[in-house]
């Protein structure tokens, strides 16, 4: 019953009026997502064996976002997921942040919201291919943070860079300082060698410096692509500072599309980590991609359910990898088989199958874990 109300609140707030606009170019509008998840996940592991079957609201955000004037935009979103229903008290801040038009070109965005990394990252989670992204991207904690981002862009090229502080989170509930306690830099270039309608061909290279805490060390882990299982490799101790460097590159060739990535992380030790994925649109799309921002956009079926077809269908595979074997903290190898339905512009019914392998001192020593995850998204 408790997971029910949530999702009857969730459907409640999603149906607020669309758009208020007045003469003086102020605009507001609602904006949010909801996620469920359903999973299964067995464990075949020298020290965890067993499985378990479990149900989350993955995600129940909230918010606004419009124009202050013709260069100044807004946007104010919230998380109140909390221990897998929607609660609302404590709620989490996500995309809180001011977008100040500098130029037709030239943008400054002051909040909280994600460092330039990653083309995964960049991407919502409402268009990435899978349920989860890369390990790579978890492990590393490519987050949001408080922060200051200059960007410019071209018909082919994003350049991004930014200083940032704490996540706002943290100040607000564990009291720490915003700028005090940690800070980091963090940057972006992307180029899009052949940019064409149905063809594209996408390079990215990004890097981060993170400086921690005093005394809180680092901390690197990953689950297998399930947000309802156990981390299967996991080290702590990893120092106060770290450099990332990352690379990605895309490809579009209509129904069809691939990506890939490859993140190094230099704290106390070196790990690394890469994923390649492909998919195929088999009722004929083709992904949304935006050269000027370096990062996939929302799919809109050809033939939406009920308007002369049965919306868009997807299938996809990815090969993820993490080592972090120079920590005798052992390697993860998973391999995800994705069947994605989208029967409208806003709906997306997705369901993964995942295997993966535990190698040399993982968490719960060597073996397999499967399982099988489902997600019911809608968006506003």
């Amino acid at each position: 019953m408790k997971f029910l109300s949530s999702l009857s609140i969730g459907i409640l707030l999603s149906s607020v009026p669309a758009l208020v606009q007045a003469d003086n170019g102020f605009t507001i509008k609602p904006r949010g997502r909801l996620l469920i998840d359903f999973a299964h996940v067995d464990y075949d592991l020298a020290g965890l064996s067993g499985n378990n079957n479990d149900t989350e609201v993955r995600t129940a955000r909230f918010g606004v976002q419009g124009t202050l004037s013709s260069r100044l935009k807004f946007v104010a979103e919230f998380d109140f997921q909390n221990g897998g229903d929607i609660e609302f008290h404590d709620p989490k801040a996500k995309d809180v942040k001011l977008t100040f038009k500098l130029a037709d070109t030239m943008f400054v965005v002051v909040g909280n919201q994600k460092t330039p990394n990653s083309l995964e990252e960049q991407t919502s989670g409402r268009f990435t291919t899978f349920l989860e992204r890369g390990s790579v991207t978890d492990a590393f904690r490519l987050s949001r943070r408080f922060g200051a981002v200059f960007s410019t862009h071209g018909d082919h090229y994003s350049l991004s860079g930014g200083v940032f502080g704490n996540d706002v989170n943290a100040v607000l509930y564990d009291h720490e300082g915003l700028f005090s306690n940690e800070w980091s830099v963090a940057a972006r270039g992307t180029y899009a060698l052949v940019n064409e309608k149905g063809r594209k061909v996408h390079f990215g290279i990004s890097a981060r410096r993170f400086n921690g805490n005093a005394g809180e060390h680092i901390r690197v882990r990953a689950r297998p692509r399930m947000h309802l299982s156990q981390r299967l490799v996991d080290v702590k101790n990893q120092g106060e500072n770290s450099t990332t460097l990352g690379l990605e590159t895309a490809y579009v060739q209509g129904a069809f599309h691939v990506e890939a990535e490859w993140i190094h992380e230099n704290a106390v030790h070196n790990f690394h980590g890469y994923f390649v994925q492909a998919g195929w649109f088999i009722s004929g799309e083709t992904r949304n991609y935006n050269a000027k921002k370096g990062s996939f956009g929302r799919v809109k079926p050809v033939r939406p359910l009920g308007q002369g077809g049965f919306g868009a269908w997807e299938i996809a595979t990815r090969f993820d990898t993490l080592n972090l074997a120079s920590a005798s903290a052992g390697k993860m190898d998973t391999w995800t088989a994705g069947l994605n339905w989208y029967p409208h512009n806003h709906v997306r019914v997705m369901l993964n199958a995942i295997h993966a392998k535990a190698h040399g001192a993982a968490k719960f020593g060597v073996g397999n874990t499967d399982g099988v995850q489902m997600r019911l998204q809608y968006d506003w």
